[in-house]
């Protein structure tokens, strides 16, 4: 996946600097793929890519995590001729006051976010695709960060596939020159402190 961690990198959606993420956690580094959308060639090699690594009788619909779970989704749904769902993260309000949109009951789902970092987001998408019955068979994002999103699926029954770590992505940035040794080994410390964890 050398390609990839190249092409997120000369496309600006791999920065290096000093970012708090939205699990409050800060870290040296940020992972946009909020931006993949603006690159649909890109976006549907991706997408294919994830495809690729799951076999397609494991499950019936794909739902995404709202919010940059759900282009990814969609591409994935389109390209495989599965039905889409897709998982907010509040309960709406009014009508059916669902956390769940789409047909998930008595479904084995494959749950779509585009980065996990510590899980919390894959986690609370599974238990509201469990309560709308549901059967959540695997998670899949682009990016793992590393940071406990993996054991904490895992604890739950729920296998994280990614199509990239964190650590393979930056070894790769610093193997082909775009990233000094100094940053790279930051990044690494950084990552292998959460794995002590």
């Amino acid at each position: 996946m050398s390609w990839l961690s190249v092409e997120l990198y000369k496309l600006g959606m791999i920065k290096i600097g000093e970012f708090t993420l939205s699990s409050g956690l800060k870290s040296p580094f940020y992972i946009d793929l909020r931006r993949l959308y603006n690159y649909p060639t890109l976006a549907r090699r991706i997408a294919q890519e994830l495809l690729g690594k799951i076999p397609e009788d494991l499950y019936d619909v794909i739902a995404g995590v709202e919010t940059a779970g759900i282009p990814l989704a969609t591409y994935m749904s389109c390209l495989s001729n599965k039905p889409l769902a897709y998982v907010r993260k509040e309960r709406k309000e009014h009508g059916t006051k669902s956390a769940v949109e789409g047909d998930v009951r008595g479904r084995r789902v494959l749950v779509v976010d585009d980065v996990a970092t510590t899980g919390s987001s894959l986690h609370k998408a599974i238990l509201s695709i469990k309560e709308a019955g549901g059967i959540p068979v695997l998670a899949v994002v682009v990016v793992d960060r590393e940071q406990g999103a993996r054991e904490l699926l895992k604890i739950h029954g729920v296998e994280l596939v990614s199509l990239i770590t964190a650590t393979e992505m930056f070894r790769e940035l610093y193997l082909k020159g775009y990233i000094n040794v100094e940053t790279y080994l930051n990044i690494v410390n950084y990552i292998r402190e959460f794995k002590r964890i």
